[in-house]
């Protein structure tokens, strides 16, 4: 039997307004359910890229006020300060607020691998305004009295792992040492390059001032998400696949304590997640919003996954990216001594799997090559179990 339509509009008037105690927001917890195309402008949130402002820098005093100390020791001791971080744990940002302890300080943000003494010779004339000088030696003769700050970022990419490949960088190293009464070197790695250093030239001995950049911890990861936030309302939605028990204790509660639930179950997913490392975090958020309208945020927790097969082969090759930063495919072609024919394959491969992603940069013509931070825990877990590394993964 057909009923009339307006027969049907009153019936589902009648209903709605049975609807006691239930808020608009309850209706939209249950009915988002797919994915909607997310404004650009609201995803510019939560860029990886570094913080320039100080101000947008949170929950970072403590390691401020620790480069704070570690300067001041330099004016006594001349010590050159090594910054250790994971890729990811925001050490750029730290080090950009951190300007303002120095005065005048020059930043080489060294996105880029360098494969000649005298690519490195040229970025050093520039930054310190010398001309004319033939080699890292000859450069370190012309720097005047004036005493400066220079921050040398991913010290991993003056080195490459193969016969005749660290060169570079304890030439770097030899020339810190020969100008650090007039200069105060900064120099960061990532975690893992360190790791490697260490193990193959005992890298940390030429560093008597060591600061290891801490991950958040769960308030303050929390406190930079909302901080991104800042305007809009978040509404929690329905974990899927609820157990039956769970499911009758979640119809049971009222819209508000839904919400404090799937709030309290989505940040402990969160912080699980990243172990404190902002950017993972970052990656968990953008993973997890589902839509974002009128001035409303709707997220679900994302459920990372990496329940593929990888060959030693691939794990190798993912591992030797994670050593240096990033790599093209003449370099893992160098260091895996291998065809180019055949690191392009298990590049694509990879990249494929979004185990990896594509950067250019400016002063290449080259792709470089780097690990999805999405996986970066679960590529550590692998190489640590499978590669037999021993790296602490805490």
């Amino acid at each position: 039997m057909k009923f009339p339509e307006q027969w049907i509009k009153l019936k589902e008037w009648f209903l709605d307004s049975l609807q006691i105690g239930a808020s608009k927001e309850t209706h939209e917890l249950e009915e988002v359910e797919e994915k909607a195309e997310i404004p650009e402008e609201y995803m510019q949130r939560f860029t990886l890229n570094p913080l320039y402002d100080k101000s947008q820098v949170l929950a970072r005093e403590e390691e401020i006020s620790v480069l704070e100390k570690a300067y001041n020791n330099y004016k006594i001791t001349k010590n050159a300060l090594l910054l250790v971080g994971e890729a990811g744990a925001g050490m750029s940002s730290l080090l950009n607020a951190s300007c303002s302890l120095y005065g005048q300080v020059d930043i080489m943000e060294n996105d880029m691998n360098f494969n000649s003494h005298f690519e490195l010779c040229k970025e050093l004339s520039k930054v310190l305004g010398i001309e004319g000088a033939k080699n890292l030696e000859d450069l370190g003769t012309k720097i005047g009295e004036e005493e400066r700050v220079i921050v040398f970022e991913n010290v991993e990419r003056l080195f490459l792992r193969k016969v005749g490949g660290f060169n570079l960088l304890e030439d770097f190293l030899l020339f810190i040492h020969s100008t650090k009464e007039k200069i105060y070197w900064i120099t960061t790695i990532n975690k893992y390059s360190l790791y490697y250093l260490e193990s193959t030239i005992g890298f940390t001995s030429n560093f008597l001032s060591i600061v290891r950049l801490q991950p958040f911890d769960f308030e303050n990861m929390k406190k930079v998400i909302l901080d991104r936030n800042k305007d809009f309302e978040i509404v929690y939605l329905k974990p899927k696949g609820l157990t039956k028990r769970a499911a009758t204790k979640y119809k049971a509660m009222t819209a508000g304590e839904k919400q404090e639930s799937l709030e309290s179950s989505f940040y402990k997913q969160m912080f699980n997640f990243s172990n404190g490392n902002i950017s993972r975090s970052m990656l968990f958020w953008h993973n997890s919003v589902h839509r974002v309208k009128e001035k409303k945020v709707y997220v679900r927790a994302f459920e990372p996954k990496l329940n593929m097969e990888l060959s030693l082969h691939e794990l190798m090759i993912l591992e030797a990216i994670m050593q240096h930063t990033s790599l093209s495919v003449k370099e893992l072609r160098m260091v895996l001594r291998n065809s180019s024919k055949g690191s392009r394959l298990s590049l694509e491969f990879l990249r494929e799997k979004n185990l990896l992603y594509p950067k250019k940069y400016k002063a290449s013509d080259d792709l470089e090559y780097q690990i999805n931070l999405l996986y970066l825990k679960e590529l550590q877990s692998l190489f640590h179990s499978r590669l037999n590394r021993n790296f602490n993964l805490t």
